[in-house]
């Protein structure tokens, strides 16, 4: 198995949410290597969660490291993630959305996993607006 400069990405939720925005936002950029969509089911648990993460970092073998975008702080995604990563070189960004998935595969090629991380979590911050009150604020000015 070869490994790859390119840093890893694997979303993991609860449910499919994390499968789908991935498979979303393929859809709008192109098919992307080094990533992966985890779904936790109820009937997996933490264990089952955790045989498949376990399982995922082997299939993405990455000099630079991997990035997770997880559904929520303290959520079991976020804690197994966090457990089985504390030897790894790995980021964790919580909250995860389209645009924090679209914002990893635009920066990943350029940034050191550190500051991808942070520039994803900026960036789905930045992409949380309440558009009428924006277009209001617009028409007022």
């Amino acid at each position: 198995m070869t490994v790859s400069s390119l840093i890893g990405v694997i979303l993991i939720t609860h449910g499919n949410f994390g499968k789908e925005i991935l498979h979303t936002a393929q859809e709008m950029v192109g098919a992307q290597e080094q990533a992966l969509g985890i779904a936790l089911t109820h009937e997996m648990g933490a264990e089952g969660l955790t045989r498949l993460l376990v399982e995922a970092q082997k299939n993405l073998p990455t000099s630079q490291g991997i990035l997770y975008l997880v559904d929520m702080l303290g959520g079991t995604p976020c804690n197994v993630v966090l457990l089985q990563t504390k030897d790894h070189p790995a980021e964790v960004v919580t909250g995860v959305n389209l645009y924090m998935a679209l914002s990893a595969f635009k920066n990943r090629q350029h940034m050191d996993l550190k500051t991808l991380a942070a520039r994803v979590a900026e960036d789905g911050r930045k992409s949380i607006l309440l558009p009428k009150d924006l277009l209001a604020k617009k028409a007022g000015a």
